[in-house]
């Protein structure tokens, strides 16, 4: 997965449940993000804990990248 221009990948994330949570800490903390997934599940709505192999994706702009990062470990021992 290529990361747009300035933006920093964080994850993967084992659903896009926990994307979302990280997702709710970084808007918290005013920090701006985007959320992608994979096809399969944004393709079919698919909700909670991904399919095996399934993964969501958190960008964060490079200045916020090791403070996301850092966030996602603490809640759930994930990072990328």
């Amino acid at each position: 997965m290529q990361e747009p221009s300035g933006w920093k990948r964080v994850g993967p994330f084992t659903g896009l449940i926990h994307a979302e949570m990280v997702a709710e800490a970084l808007k918290q903390r005013d920090i701006p993000y985007f959320i992608s997934q994979n096809w399969f599940s944004g393709a079919l709505s698919v909700r909670g804990v991904a399919p095996l192999g399934d993964s969501a994706f958190l960008f964060v702009p490079e200045e916020f990248h090791q403070e996301a990062l850092d966030l996602a470990e603490e809640m759930f021992g994930e990072e990328g």
